[in-house]
């Protein structure tokens, strides 16, 4: 997403818990004549997103838009548990960096843009978990990936009288060093490219062409949307009968 924005001629701030990673990724940027700050930063730390924004404003004099990408699993105990399984303080790590740290993000981002009088665009990445169920472990972070919906929502009604626009992308199953586990061989990826009807998992490219487009003006009239970006995945009025179905092709595939 980072380097598609450089691509559309903006200047980008980046931020993550890995130094090497964030200069590798401003090299690229300034690669495409942009310019790029970095700042090693732990979204879960409250302080740490302020200054994340206090650092973009004193560099660039604004912000334009304001993606909430980070998120994830916890190593907590009971954090990716069953609900019997699910302890406090596993709860609290995932609402931390899941839900937590994107409302607030958006609250720092949201005050800089109504200050400066331009409007902006804040965009949280949600997930196709929001929208199904999601057993055996996910079911926090599908909660807090639901919640996020509803925020967009409510956001985008209460910030669009400053010309903030908030919209979210649902994602499916991306091919990223998070899911690299689940497609380690031909028959893994086979399988779980087989519940997608484009038969196929998720790139980057994809969701960064669908951020870049929600921050762009041509989506000049859009907020408060939810895109499921899911190769065609759809919930279905007989969801087991999807599966079994999808489950009979894996059978069958050479």
């Amino acid at each position: 997403m980072a380097l598609a924005f450089a691509e559309r001629g903006a200047d980008v701030v980046a931020a993550a818990r890995s130094r090497a990673d964030l200069e590798a990724l401003a090299r690229e940027i300034e690669a495409k004549g942009r310019r790029a700050l970095v700042q090693e930063t732990d979204v879960t730390e409250l302080g740490q997103l302020h200054a994340l924004a206090d650092r973009a404003l004193a560099a660039f004099g604004r912000i334009d838009a304001w993606v909430n990408n980070a998120g994830g699993f916890v190593a907590d105990p009971g954090g990716m548990s069953e609900w019997l399984d699910v302890t406090e303080s596993g709860w609290e790590a995932m609402l931390r960096l899941n839900l937590t740290a994107q409302v607030f993000g958006a609250q720092a981002a949201a005050r800089a843009m109504r200050a400066s009088g331009r409007g902006g665009v804040i965009l949280f990445l949600s997930s196709i978990d929001s929208l199904y169920a999601a057993p055996g472990g996910e079911g926090i972070y599908a909660a807090c990936k639901a919640a996020l919906n509803s925020i967009v929502q409510s956001m985008a009604i209460e910030l669009g009288q400053y010309g903030i626009r908030v919209n979210a992308l649902a994602p499916a199953i991306v091919e990223t060093p998070l899911t690299a586990p689940w497609l380690k061989t031909a028959a893994e990826r086979r399988q779980r490219a087989a519940f997608y009807p484009l038969r196929r998992v998720g790139q980057p490219a994809d969701v960064a062409a669908a951020a870049v487009y929600f921050a762009s003006d041509e989506a000049a009239w859009v907020s408060g949307a939810v895109l499921l970006i899911s190769g065609g995945a759809v919930m279905t009025s007989d969801p087991y009968r999807y599966l079994i179905r999808v489950n009979r092709d894996l059978l069958e595939a050479p």
